[in-house]
């Protein structure tokens, strides 16, 4: 059996164009872990495992979730992800952030057509 692949943090930042940072606060707020630091380097390491949960929260706040639904999405889905209660959770918070979003875009079409009126308006005044 193969050994697990280990990545530093900058490695991560590299791959995930963010920086150490982020990577450490997301540590900090329990979203990531990390490995013992090595006695050598005393740099942090992180699984493939970390690395996945990574690419979950960054996908997360792509979509425009708090990182505290993106948070429990994870730990959900990791607890159980076949669970038909774990799958109806997610899919509530995917409800919740289509509707924030429809009223968002109803909300972009009202000022979109304000813009438009009072510059037509100001055609019609020159």
């Amino acid at each position: 059996m193969s050994e697990e692949r280990l990545f530093t943090i900058s490695e991560l930042a590299s791959i995930f164009d963010i920086s150490s940072r982020t990577i450490r606060y997301y540590e900090e707020i329990g979203m990531l872990t990390s490995n013992n630091r090595d006695s050598l380097t005393q740099q942090r390491s992180y699984t493939n495992n970390e690395r996945r949960r990574l690419k979950m929260i960054l996908r997360g706040k792509k979509l425009g979730f708090s990182l505290h639904e993106i948070k429990e999405m994870i730990e959900l889905y990791e607890s159980n992800p076949e669970g038909d209660d774990e799958k109806k959770r997610i899919i509530d918070y995917a409800d919740r952030k289509l509707e924030e979003i429809n009223e968002q875009i109803s909300q972009l079409e009202i000022l979109r057509d304000e813009i438009l009126a009072h510059k037509e308006k100001y055609i019609q005044e020159s």
